[in-house]
């Protein structure tokens, strides 16, 4: 029995869920160099994906979390979760 009214819903939201995984914050790091490795170079990722050259390095020195453009260019999404601490 399906809690939403439109079934084809259901079907379109498991195949989502089932593929979503929980990336911890190193690897989403890990991830953005790679990506940039595979560019060629961070000023190439970052035109690329429209994020400036001083807040890539930023990000990769660890002295700020990756934003939403950077989340976007590689198919990483923030997630807000309740009880797991």
């Amino acid at each position: 029995m399906s809690w939403h009214p439109d079934d084809s819903y259901d079907a379109a939201a498991l195949s989502r869920e089932e593929a979503a995984q929980v990336v911890p914050p190193e690897a989403v790091l890990d991830e953005l160099r790679a990506a940039i490795q595979r560019q060629g170079s961070a000023a190439a990722w970052g035109r690329r994906h429209g994020v400036g050259p001083g807040y890539l390095a930023d990000v990769l020195s660890g002295r700020r979390p990756p934003g939403a453009k950077i989340l976007q260019g590689l198919g990483i999404g923030r997630a807000f979760v309740r009880g797991c601490l």
